[in-house]
């Protein structure tokens, strides 16, 4: 939104506190978000600590610490996202810790619960869930293996310390159903996240193949130069420019002298030959501004920007002198070649068909002057 005057107007104030919480990065204002809705599993645990320690059911002091131990570490992962820290990692999200360490408060938070400690295995199941679309099947297997084996220490140390809250029997049907779940959940998110990355490569080559449908559409397969399509395009993108700004711009209709010769003598892999090592040549010898094209056949058009107060032949001089002195073909390294050039400059409020029209008249008056020669109108 703007203000007449055309500045911005200011963000909403609960915008600017957001961006100063979430950070105003989209990447890492998703990353603090999730890390604040699995922070969500540490607040239940601090409420289901703080209910039972106030009816009886455990330690209050145990319960302190343990809430203390778990926003911190709720703390200590949003400080690592927010300020950046968490980018030095292969793995930015830090799902994979923020995982381990969540199943650890979960293990204490089941050895202090007392006769409630049942209630806490659903967290488990909980953040093995939260994370299933977002870890890698390394990650989910390693989450599992760490949750069964943390639960299981939690469990033999209780049945040997407190067997009246934590009865054998009562403890082994625990650890089945948490051993059928866990792995469960663990196996599906591996599967997930193999469907993920199958998914982003295939998105990849996608993006890859249709880049090279791009690059055909709007390149000559031999010379690797712009085709005529996509040139007419730019030119006519240069004449909508000159209305606003007129730098000006010239274009030179280019034809290789004799070349149903050369391919008539030397067949058609030479002819190829003559015509990759022509574009090749100008692309090295002719200004960084200047765009050639393969206009068609043997004949090519260059676009000069900004050349009508000066000499736009001057880059065509030079490169016909180059064609003089370098081979052309591999098979035929005497061979050499020379063009015959039609010069116009753009003249405002003309269509670009009529600059074109006027450089294929000096081409054609370039060729009845003997070929070799530039001609400019």
């Amino acid at each position: 939104m703007t203000h007449a005057s055309g500045t911005m107007a200011t963000p909403p104030f609960y915008s600017r506190i957001l961006d100063f919480l979430l950070s105003t990065n989209s990447k890492q204002r998703l990353r603090i978000r999730r890390s604040l809705l699995a922070g969500l599993v540490f607040v239940v645990s601090v409420g289901i600590t703080l209910y039972f320690s106030s009816v009886g059911g455990m330690n209050p002091q145990q319960a302190h610490w343990l809430n203390i131990g778990m926003l911190c570490s709720c703390l200590g992962f949003y400080i690592a996202l927010r300020t950046g820290i968490n980018l030095r990692f292969k793995e930015p999200a830090l799902t994979l810790p923020q995982v381990l360490v969540a199943l650890t408060w979960i293990s204490l938070s089941y050895t202090v619960t007392g006769q409630a400690h049942s209630s806490i295995l659903s967290l488990y199941a909980l953040v093995m869930v939260f994370c299933i679309f977002t870890m890698s099947a390394r990650s989910s297997v390693i989450s599992a293996a760490y949750g069964v084996l943390t639960l299981a220490i939690a469990m033999l140390y209780k049945v040997n310390t407190d067997p009246d809250n934590y009865p054998f029997a009562l403890e082994l049907v625990n650890f089945i159903l948490a051993l059928t779940i866990m792995p469960t959940i663990g196996s599906l998110a591996a599967q997930i996240s193999e469907m993920r990355d199958k998914l982003k490569a295939q998105k990849y080559e996608l993006e890859q193949a249709l880049e090279h449908i791009k690059k055909i559409a709007a390149h000559d397969e031999l010379t690797g130069l712009i085709n005529r399509r996509r040139m007419s395009e730019v030119l006519a993108e240069y004449v909508q420019n000159q209305e606003r700004e007129p730098t000006g711009f010239s274009i030179a209709m280019i034809d290789l002298d004799y070349f149903k010769k050369i391919n008539d003598q030397y067949g058609h892999l030479v002819g190829d030959e003559v015509l990759h090592g022509f574009a090749e040549i100008a692309k090295n010898t002719l200004r960084k501004a200047d765009l050639l094209s393969r206009w068609g056949g043997e004949e090519f058009l260059l676009l000069m920007p900004e050349t009508n107060a000066g000499q736009p032949s001057i880059g065509l001089d030079r490169l016909r002198k180059l064609l003089q002195e370098y081979p052309i073909s591999q098979h035929q390294p005497a061979l050499r070649v020379s063009f015959s050039a039609g010069i116009s400059s753009y003249r405002q409020h003309e269509t670009i068909h009529e600059t074109i029209k006027r450089a294929d008249e000096a081409l054609y008056q370039a060729k009845a002057n003997g070929r070799d020669c530039t001609v400019n109108r």
